[in-house]
C-alpha cells in the first residue's frame, strides 16, 4: 500500500499517464486502481468518478498552457508572431489531452464540468489576446473584446478542424490587422 499522503497525487499522475498513453475507452477507475496498486475505494475517497479526475487533468493542462504563453517575453514579437506562438503552444497542449474526443466518449457530468473549465480558461485567453491588441493598436474596448474573442475562438477551433488551416486563418487575420492603425511606440 502506498503512503497515505501521496495517494491523491499518485492517483492523479497515474490517471494522467494512462490517459496520455491508452485508448480513452480503456480509461477506468479499475485500471487506475490496478496501476496504482491501491483499492478502488481509496480512489473514490478522493474522486467521485473518473470524470472528476479528467476535470482536474483538463484544468491542469489549461492552466499550464496559459502559464506558458503568459510567462514568455514576447516584447520583440509582432502581434501576428504572438498569435503564431499562442497557436503552436495550444496545438502542443491539445495533443496531450484531446478534450473533443473525451467529451464525446464520457458522461454528461464531464461535458458540463469540462465545458466550465474550458470557458474559464477561454475568458482568460481572450484577455491575454486583448492585452496584446492594446499594445499594438488603438481600439476601443468593445472592438478589442470582439476581435480578441474572434481570434481566441478560431485558434481553439483550429485544433479540431481538419479542413481549415492555420495558414488560412493567419492570412485573414493579417488582412484584418492591416486595417487597424498601428500605435506609434
Amino acid at each position: 500500500m502506498k503512503k497515505l499522503e501521496n495517494q491523491k497525487e499518485l492517483i492523479y499522475n497515474t490517471a494522467k499517464k494512462i490517459l496520455l498513453s491508452e485508448d480513452v475507452n480503456k480509461f477506468s477507475i479499475r485500471m487506475i486502481s490496478r496501476e496504482c496498486n491501491i483499492g478502488m475505494g481509496t480512489i473514490y475517497k478522493y474522486y467521485g468518478n473518473k470524470d472528476d479526475i479528467l476535470i482536474d487533468i483538463t484544468k491542469e493542462l489549461w492552466m499550464s498552457y496559459l502559464k506558458e504563453i503568459t510567462s514568455q517575453n514576447l516584447k520583440e514579437n509582432t502581434f501576428i508572431e504572438r498569435i503564431d506562438f499562442y497557436f503552436l503552444n495550444l496545438k502542443k497542449y491539445s495533443q496531450k489531452f484531446n478534450y473533443t474526443i473525451l467529451s464525446k466518449k464520457l458522461s454528461t457530468s464531464f461535458k458540463i464540468a469540462g465545458k466550465s473549465q474550458h470557458t474559464q480558461a477561454q475568458k482568460y485567453f481572450v484577455q491575454v489576446i486583448s492585452n496584446d491588441l492594446n499594445l499594438y493598436f488603438t481600439l476601443d474596448s468593445e472592438e478589442s473584446k470582439i476581435i480578441s474573442g474572434f481570434i481566441c475562438n478560431n485558434l481553439i477551433s483550429l485544433i479540431t478542424m481538419t479542413d481549415y488551416s492555420y495558414d488560412t486563418f493567419r492570412y485573414i487575420l493579417e488582412k484584418l490587422i492591416n486595417s487597424f492603425k498601428e500605435k506609434i511606440l
